[in-house]
């Protein structure tokens, strides 16, 4: 991955913290810009320890205009990523369906879904041009089989999600860029701080293996597609759930 610059946005979350860790201790890392929306001391510990092979940059994701202003920084000032792993979302809640807040869910829509489709509009024009583009996309199991309940904002914004990387994928399928997405089931992150601990306990128990995924699980599919490796792949999504989605 020597000379590669990977955008990973939403990067002050777990998932993000233990990606980047993991790419920058391969024997040729590559060139990590981390997005977060307002940095955070383990984003800001880690370019202490890797100051050379990771920048840190800061968006509000709500707002298109602060998304279009870091693209535009990252193409004047670092260039044209290689890869893009997106990985922002606002925290879990568990409602009824009654009582979905609608406010909520266009910030959580901005933040997943808007903001993807305003840096592939910068970036994915330019990408087709470097040797083997890579874009992954963070989705859920919850696009697989039934989804649970209690969770519609949530599943609605994973399928959306879903549907771009699909319709991304076909309509870049000729380029040398690769769309692809991985769907974990529950992850033991802060990302579940506001549902209830139950919730997570109950997720661990109906597991295969008896616990809930750990951020760890996520890096070898994602390690697969952004690698060369992924040539022949377009458009998928990968379960990492321990067999209880397929």
């Amino acid at each position: 991955m020597a000379n590669e610059l990977i955008l990973i946005t939403g990067a002050s979350s777990d998932i993000g913290i233990a990606l980047i860790r993991h790419l920058l201790a391969k024997p040729e890392p590559p060139t990590i810009l981390a997005h977060s929306f307002s940095g955070g001391q383990k984003l800001q510990a880690l370019q202490a320890e890797f100051p050379a092979s990771l920048k840190l940059l800061q968006a509000d994701f709500t707002d298109p205009a602060s998304v279009t202003a870091m693209a535009d920084d990252i193409l004047a000032n670092h260039g044209v990523p290689s890869g893009l792993v997106h990985l922002p979302a606002l925290r879990l809640t568990y409602d009824r369906f009654t009582k979905f807040k609608w406010d909520r869910f266009s910030s959580d829509l901005a933040v997943q879904v808007q903001s993807a489709v305003i840096l592939l509009q910068k970036f994915l024009p330019k990408m087709v041009k470097l040797p083997g583009g890579r874009v992954i996309f963070v989705l859920s199991s919850v696009v697989h089989g039934v989804p649970p309940k209690f969770m519609s904002p949530y599943t609605t914004l994973k399928y959306t999600q879903l549907g771009l990387m699909r319709a991304l994928a076909a309509e870049y399928a000729a380029t040398p860029v690769r769309i692809n997405a991985i769907s974990p089931s529950m992850v033991d992150t802060q990302f579940l701080q506001d549902i209830p601990e139950v919730a997570t306990q109950m997720a661990a128990s109906s597991n295969p293996l008896g616990r809930n995924a750990k951020p760890e699980d996520l890096l070898g599919a994602i390690d697969l597609l952004l690698s060369p490796a992924a040539e022949y792949i377009q458009g998928i999504t990968i379960p990492i759930a321990a067999g209880i989605v397929n």
